[in-house]
């Protein structure tokens, strides 16, 4: 009789080994990408990240150049200077025009003047003034003080009579004399006396 050969005994093949090696591979290949995308993400976040903070910090910077250039109208060196209104400018003007009108009247009544109607004498001398009376029944002289003001002359007494009184006069000029005009005084013998013409009175004669 024949033997009978024995067939080798194969080892059962393991189920899942090449699923398992394939997936192991697919796991792999997945953090491999991810790494990857993590790392491309972290380099462009490094380079993108100094631009954007350039970028911010020299925003501000040409706001303020917008701002300056919009303020600053007027050129560089030049002082800003504001412009006058008619009404100031013509203000200013009458003011200049009294000023001058002032000082003329200052210079014109200084002097001794004698009353054209006779019996006193006017004296001034740019701050003080003195009426002298004739007579031997005269009265005592009157002595103060007066100001100017464009063609206005405020007369203020140092003594009595009408001490410290107050008597505003407007002055008009003809030639060689003066005369006097009562706008309000209370001071009754300088209010008799002034309100004349006066003429000027050489005492260098």
């Amino acid at each position: 009789m024949a033997k009978k050969v024995k067939k080798p005994i194969s080892k059962p093949k393991r189920k899942g080994s090449s699923k398992s090696k394939k997936s192991n591979n697919f796991i792999t290949r997945l953090i491999v990408i991810i790494f990857v995308l993590i790392l491309a993400f972290f380099l462009i976040f490094s380079v993108f990240r100094p631009i954007r903070q350039a970028q911010k910090v020299e925003k501000p910077a040409s706001q303020i150049v917008e701002k300056q250039d919009k303020s600053d109208v007027n050129p560089i060196g030049k002082p800003k200077t504001e412009e006058k209104t008619a009404a100031q400018v013509k203000k200013e003007e009458k003011a200049e025009k009294k000023a001058a009108e002032t000082k003329a009247v200052e210079q014109s009544i200084k002097g001794t003047w004698q009353s054209t109607t006779g019996g006193a004498f006017l004296t001034m001398d740019g701050k003080e003034y003195r009426l002298d009376f004739m007579g031997v029944d005269s009265d005592l002289p009157i002595i103060g003080t007066y100001s100017v003001d464009g063609d206005l002359i405020t007369f203020i007494n140092k003594k009595d009579p009408c001490k410290n009184v107050k008597g505003l006069y407007e002055v008009k000029f003809n030639k060689n004399e003066i005369r006097f005009k009562c706008k309000s005084d209370d001071c009754t013998k300088r209010r008799a006396t002034l309100p004349t013409e006066w003429e000027w009175l050489d005492t260098e004669e």
